[in-house]
C-alpha cells in the first residue's frame, strides 16, 4: 500500500504504469474502478453539468451588451483590471482565503501563467477593442467560432480524441450562428458609411484574435481545473491576470482622465454588474461545466448565449422575428445536442477483455 501510494501522481489520482506485478487483489479491483467509472460516465448525460451551462448561457448572453456600454465611455485599459480584480476577490472567500491560490500558483505556475495571460490582458484588448469599434451581432458571430478553436487545440495537444462525429455537431452549431449573424449584415446592419464600415471590418480582424485567445484560454485551463478545483482556478487565473494587465494599465493612465471624467452612471453601473456578478458567476459555471464535459462541448454549448441575445431582443424590445433567427436558432440548438450527447457505447468491449496489467506494457513515461 506504501508503494502504491508513494507512485501516485501528485492532484490527479492517476497511479504510474511501474506498479509491481504481485499487487494485491483489491488493490487491482481498484485499478479497475476507474475505467468502469469513466464507461458509465460517457454512456450516461451529466445533468449537473447541462444545468450549469443553462445558466452560464443566460449569463453570458450579457456579457458583450454590459462590455459594449462600459467600453465606449471608459478606458480599454481601466476595464479588465476592475473587472478581472473585483471578480478574483469576489472568489476568494468562496475558496478559504488565498491559500489555495498560492498552492495553485506554487504547483503550476507555469500553465496558470499562459492561460491568465490569455483570459485578461490578451483576450480583453482584443475583445474590448473590437466591442468598442463594432457590433454585439459581429462579436457573436466570431465568438461562434470558439469551439472549432477549442476542438482543434484540445485535440492537437491531446486533450480529447478525433471525434469526426463531434466536429460536425460543432459545424452545425457554427452555421447556425453565421446564419444569424448574415441575416443581421443584411438586414439592419447593411447601409453604412464608409467610416462605420473601416471601424467594423478592424473590429473583424480584431475578433480573430479574441476568439484564438480564448479558446486557447478554455483549452488550456481544463488541466488546471481537474487537478486544483473550479473556483480555485477561476480566482488563480482572475487575479494573475490583472496583475499581469497592470503593466499595460500603467502606460495608458495619461490617457484616462478626460474619458473617466465624463463617463456616465450607465457605464460605471455595467462595468460594476459585470465585474461582481456575471463574470465570477458565469466563469465559475464554466469551470464546473469542465470538470464534467469535454472542453468542445463546454464551447459549443456556449453558441446558444447569441441565439438567445437576439431572442431577448424579441420578446422584450419587439424585434422582428427574421427567418434567419428561426433558421440560426434551430441549426446552432441542433449542433449543441449533437455535440453533448453521450458517447456511444464503444467502450463495452474493454470490460469484456483481459484487462492490460502495467505489468505487461513498456517502460512507464512520465505524465504529461
Amino acid at each position: 500500500m506504501g508503494t502504491l501510494a508513494s507512485r501516485s501522481e501528485p492532484g490527479s489520482g492517476r497511479i504510474f504504469e511501474g506498479r509491481r506485478q504481485d499487487a494485491a487483489p483489491e488493490a487491482r479491483a481498484r485499478c479497475e474502478t476507474p475505467k468502469d467509472a469513466a464507461i458509465s460516465t460517457a454512456r450516461t448525460p451529466d445533468v449537473r453539468a447541462y444545468a450549469y451551462l443553462a445558466v452560464m448561457i443566460v449569463l453570458g448572453s450579457t456579457t458583450s451588451p454590459l462590455a459594449q456600454t462600459a467600453v465606449r465611455q471608459l478606458p480599454i485599459g481601466l476595464v479588465p483590471l476592475l473587472r478581472f480584480g473585483t471578480a478574483g476577490l469576489c472568489l476568494v472567500p468562496f475558496i478559504g482565503g488565498f491559500g489555495a491560490v498560492r498552492e495553485l500558483i506554487r504547483r503550476d505556475w507555469k500553465r496558470l501563467a499562459i492561460v491568465a495571460a490569455c483570459c485578461v490582458p490578451i483576450n480583453q484588448y482584443f475583445f474590448l477593442t473590437a466591442a468598442k469599434l463594432g457590433t454585439n451581432a459581429h462579436v457573436g458571430l466570431f465568438y461562434a467560432t470558439v469551439p472549432l478553436v477549442v476542438w482543434v487545440l484540445a485535440w492537437a495537444i491531446g486533450q480529447e480524441a478525433l471525434d469526426l462525429g463531434r466536429l460536425g455537431g460543432i459545424l452545425i452549431s457554427i452555421a447556425g450562428v453565421l446564419v444569424i449573424g448574415l441575416g443581421n449584415v443584411l438586414g439592419a446592419d447593411a447601409a453604412r458609411s464608409p467610416a462605420e464600415a473601416r471601424a467594423v471590418m478592424i473590429a473583424d480582424l480584431l475578433l480573430i484574435g479574441a476568439v484564438i485567445s480564448w479558446g486557447a484560454y478554455v483549452t488550456l485551463s481544463r488541466p488546471l481545473v481537474m487537478r486544483h478545483g473550479a473556483l480555485p482556478t477561476l480566482a488563480g487565473t482572475f487575479l494573475v491576470g490583472c496583475l499581469m494587465q497592470v503593466p499595460i494599465a500603467a502606460l495608458t493612465i495619461p490617457s484616462w482622465g478626460e474619458q473617466v471624467r465624463t463617463a456616465t452612471t450607465s457605464a460605471w453601473v455595467c462595468l460594476a454588474v459585470l465585474a461582481g456578478v456575471m463574470t465570477p458567476i458565469n466563469l465559475a459555471l464554466q469551470n464546473l461545466s469542465l470538470r464534467r464535459l469535454d472542453a468542445s462541448q463546454v464551447a459549443t454549448f456556449s453558441n446558444v448565449a447569441p441565439v438567445l441575445t437576439v431572442v431577448w431582443g424579441v420578446w422584450l424590445f419587439g424585434e422582428l422575428l427574421s427567418p434567419a433567427l428561426v433558421v440560426g436558432g434551430a441549426l446552432t440548438l441542433a449542433g449543441v445536442f449533437w455535440t453533448s450527447r453521450p458517447a456511444p457505447r464503444t467502450t463495452k468491449v474493454a470490460t469484456t477483455s483481459p484487462p492490460s496489467w502495467p505489468s505487461e506494457a513498456p517502460a512507464a513515461r512520465p505524465a504529461g
